[in-house]
C-alpha cells in the first residue's frame, strides 16, 4: 500500500480545525467553559490562560498526526475499511478511554455527562473526517 502523506497532513490539519471550533463558542465552546468551570474570567485572564496553552497545541497537532499516520497504517493490515476501522478504533479505544479520564479526572460529577458527549463526539467526528480525507 502506498502511503499519501499529503492526505495526512491535509487530514490532521482537518482535525485540528475541527477540534479548534469543536471547542469554541461556534459549537460546545460555552459547554466546555462551564465544564471547566472558566465562565466567570475576564477577558484578559482568558487570554492569559490560551497563551500559555500554545506548546500544548503544537503538541495536539503532533499526535494528531501521529494518530492519522497509524489509521492509514492499520487500514493497510485489514479487510476493514478505512471507516469501519474508524468506528471500532472510536469504539474500543478512545470512548472508554475518554470516560475513564472524566471519572478519574477532577471533573465535578454534573458535568460528567456533557464532558463525555463532546469530547467522544469530537473524536468520532474527527476520525469520520479523517477516514474521508485519506480515502481519497
Amino acid at each position: 500500500m502506498e502511503i499519501n502523506y499529503i492526505l495526512i497532513v491535509i487530514a490532521a490539519l482537518a482535525q485540528f480545525i475541527l477540534g479548534a471550533l469543536w471547542y469554541s463558542p461556534i459549537i460546545f465552546g460555552k459547554w466546555w467553559m462551564e465544564i471547566m468551570e472558566v465562565t466567570n474570567l475576564s477577558k484578559e485572564k482568558l487570554l492569559e490562560m490560551q497563551k500559555k496553552m500554545s506548546p500544548f497545541y503544537a503538541l495536539q497537532f503532533f499526535l494528531t498526526l501521529f494518530s492519522t499516520f497509524a489509521l492509514v497504517n492499520l487500514v493497510g493490515m485489514t479487510t476493514l475499511s478505512i471507516y469501519h476501522l474508524a468506528f471500532w478504533i472510536w469504539i474500543s479505544f478512545i470512548v472508554p478511554t475518554q470516560i475513564s479520564g472524566v471519572i478519574w479526572g477532577n471533573t465535578k460529577k454534573q458535568f460528567w455527562a456533557k464532558q463525555v458527549f463532546v469530547m467522544v463526539s469530537y473524536q468520532i467526528v474527527g476520525l469520520m473526517l479523517a477516514a474521508w480525507i485519506l480515502s481519497m
